[in-house]
């Protein structure tokens, strides 16, 4: 009867065994929730090693000079993105009563909606950025879809760092592997980097290559992330940085690269989209219907003009597509008539 009742005792036993492993973790989890981010992971050793350049095939527009003409041009040429960008109308239209209102000078709810959809859906940065590193031909043509986006994003961060003089110190961590060999070279992200000032990442964002980073034209979207995490910074295609430094072994990442902004900025699509789309959109396509009739196609532009903002500031982006096709078949229509 005793060595029953002890090999029953020793049973419950081992069955309390995982159970306290698990409070265990979740104790753990609870004091650090980031701890998980910590385990130790390796890539697999035929992982590609990529280049550490100044992505020359990356969109890096920075708008200086041409702001105002840039913007009113988004509003309207966005609204035809909005039609084939179906992913990103439709984030748009479910989370923009989620994203916070502005209290910074100079933001409006288009760019604190960006911020919030930007650090909110991994798909959409995914593919977001995927567009912009590789985007440099695409530019100003309808085979880039993010226009709308790369602008609000942009003047977002020059409107919370307008004179580039808060330079701070964040980290970023990442799985994948880079060239190390690359010590007094400058360098560029190619696409908009989200980093914390903090080592310990909000993203299961790796450690196998991490970035210390010192930016100046980096802003702080914090008070706009979805994310509740303090010092949460946001830095441009454009900023430039110095490689100071290749540490290997770090404790808290496999490779640690020391950047340093240069305090200029690398543009070489400045104002691209004004020159270009302008000319493209509304200087050849309209104006070319109805045999050069530039009255009659000048007045159908300014229908379509009118209707694309009045909905874009009623925050009806989402009937936007159908409201402008139903209208552009109305100006077809009467086009044929003349």
């Amino acid at each position: 009867m005793t060595f029953r009742w002890e090999s029953m005792r020793g049973i419950k036993l081992l069955n309390l065994v995982p159970l306290c492993g698990l409070l265990l973790v979740l104790v753990l989890l609870y004091n650090d929730p980031f701890l998980i981010l910590w385990w130790p992971q390796r890539p697999a050793e035929n992982a590609a090693v990529l280049p550490l350049d100044m992505a020359p095939d990356s969109i890096d527009d920075m708008y200086a000079g041409c702001r105002s003409k840039s913007m009113s041009l988004i509003n309207l040429y966005g609204v035809f993105e909005w039609h084939v960008n179906r992913n990103l109308s439709y984030a748009w239209a479910v989370d923009e009563r989620n994203a916070k209102k502005p209290v910074h000078k100079h933001l409006q709810d288009d760019h604190t909606t960006s911020l919030y959809i930007f650090t909110k859906l991994a798909n959409i940065r995914r593919d977001f950025n995927t567009a912009v590193k590789t985007g440099k031909h695409k530019y100003s043509t309808d085979s880039f879809m993010f226009h709308f986006l790369y602008f609000y994003l942009t003047d977002a961060i020059q409107a919370l760092n307008p004179n580039h003089s808060e330079c701070r110190t964040v980290y970023l961590r990442t799985w994948k592997r880079f060239d190390q060999d690359v010590v007094d070279t400058n360098v560029r992200f190619g696409g908009f980097t989200w980093a914390i000032s903090s080592k310990r990442s909000f993203e299961v964002n790796g450690n196998v290559s991490c970035f210390e980073i010192q930016t100046c034209f980096g802003a702080d979207i914090t008070h706009y992330s979805s994310v509740n995490q303090m010092g949460q910074v946001l830095i441009p295609t454009y900023e430039v940085f110095r490689v100071t430094g290749v540490v290997t072994g770090d404790p808290w990442c496999d490779v640690v690269y020391k950047l340093q902004s240069t305090k200029k900025p690398k543009a070489d699509q400045n104002c691209k989209l004004s020159q270009k789309l302008t000319k493209s959109f509304l200087g050849g396509g309209l104006l070319n219907w109805g045999g050069g009739n530039t009255l009659t196609m000048s007045a159908c532009a300014v229908l379509l003009m009118i209707n694309s903002f009045i909905l874009v500031k009623r925050k009806q982006k989402c009937y936007v597509a159908v409201v402008l096709g139903a209208t552009i078949v109305l100006v077809i229509f009467m086009l044929l008539l003349i």
